[in-house]
């Protein structure tokens, strides 16, 4: 008996103040950005390296407050501010303990985790020492987008008369090869250069349909914001996204204006440039997963900004809340410059599932 007591107070000792000894956490996730719902992977590692175990682990960690766990854990608590989930272990000398959740978010916005205690106990479990550990994962959940038949027919519309201007431009940027004049070109298409070389006129050709692009403006800013505008605020985030899906699924490139004002973003991105590609569109779709319902400006002063570089071949699609007066001298202006090619959008159209009429367009 002596001997066994002698051993636990050995144990006792050596387990009580360095139970947390060179005990190491860490909580990573494996995606920064998603859709609404969907799942991604909480990856908690917890390392002991020291050579004595730790007979009594008990792990707080804290996860944003609306997140979906796909576990089952008898110690889980929701409060206002964040989710508490409590874990109980022991850890065997320099071993690894890994453990993987399930979890997704139901809403927009910038999700943050919040950091973690890790407490470590004696032998006897008579005491406990505790110790955070930093976590600067964050979730960023892009708006949702829409099916809409009316939205499709309208930004369908809206690109094959951009085609149709763009094949009556013929803007010379898009010279594809060669040809033998034959007297139905127009003069301006003769190249002079390849003429000289080949002892005959040779014209240009041009492809009208590769260098589409788009310039998408969004607008947040309206008179009061009540419940229904905020709604509405929303349905132009998810709006936008829905329109840059079609225009990546479509090949057209496209750039982005805005009035919204986003949160904890390194960049600029109330002007985002022209772009393809997953990491253009991912770029966008983490501002508008950050963004606020309050905005840096009046749309007007948005609307004389892009008019300053606007030309005959520029395209605007515009997506505001409400179709206001205060910018419509601006917008008229715009029209003008871009020679009619500019589209207004406003969520009214998600209720316009049976059919879509275009509206009319001012004429230069």
């Amino acid at each position: 008996m002596a001997a066994l007591a002698v051993t636990l107070l050995v144990l006792q000792l050596l387990t009580g103040p360095r139970a947390l000894h060179r005990l190491y956490y860490r909580c990573e996730v494996s995606k920064n950005l998603v859709s609404p719902g969907e799942k991604f992977t909480i990856t908690t590692t917890v390392e002991n390296h020291k050579r004595m175990m730790v007979p009594n682990v008990r792990m707080m960690e804290h996860f944003p407050p609306d997140i979906d766990l796909y576990m089952e854990a008898d110690e889980l608590f929701r409060g206002a501010t964040d989710v508490q989930l409590t874990s109980r272990f022991y850890m065997m000398g320099n071993e690894i303990y890994t453990r993987e959740i399930e979890a997704s978010l139901p809403k927009r916005g910038s999700h943050h985790f919040r950091p973690a205690i890790v407490y470590g106990g004696d032998f006897l479990g008579l005491e406990e020492h505790e110790q955070f550990f930093p976590v600067r994962e964050e979730v960023v959940v892009m708006p949702d987008t829409v099916d809409c038949a009316a939205l499709d027919q309208m930004v369908g519309d809206f690109l094959g008369d951009l085609s149709v201007n763009r094949f009556i431009l013929e803007d010379p940027m898009l010279t594809i090869g060669f040809s033998e004049y034959t007297g139905r070109e127009p003069m301006r298409a003769i190249s002079w250069k390849q003429t000289c070389r080949l002892g005959q006129m040779m014209v240009k050709n041009y492809d009208h349909t590769l260098d589409l692009s788009v310039t998408i403006l969004l607008n947040i800013k309206t008179d009061h914001l009540t419940e229904e505008s905020l709604a509405r605020i929303e349905d132009c985030y998810r709006l936008t996204r829905a329109v840059c899906e079609m225009l990546e699924e479509k090949r057209v490139k496209y750039n982005f204006f805005t009035n919204a004002t986003i949160m904890g973003f390194a960049g600029t991105w109330s002007n985002v440039g022209e772009g393809l590609g997953e990491t253009h569109f991912n770029y966008l779709m983490e501002g508008l997963g950050r963004a606020m319902n309050y905005a840096t400006s009046d749309f007007s002063r948005v609307l004389e900004r892009v008019e300053l570089q606007a030309d005959r071949s520029s395209s605007f699609l515009i997506i505001s809340p409400y179709d206001d007066d205060e910018w419509q001298p601006a917008l008229q202006q715009l029209r003008r410059r871009a020679y009619g090619s500019v589209r207004v959008l406003t969520p009214d159209i998600l209720g316009e599932q049976q059919s879509y009429q275009p509206t009319e367009e001012v004429s230069a």
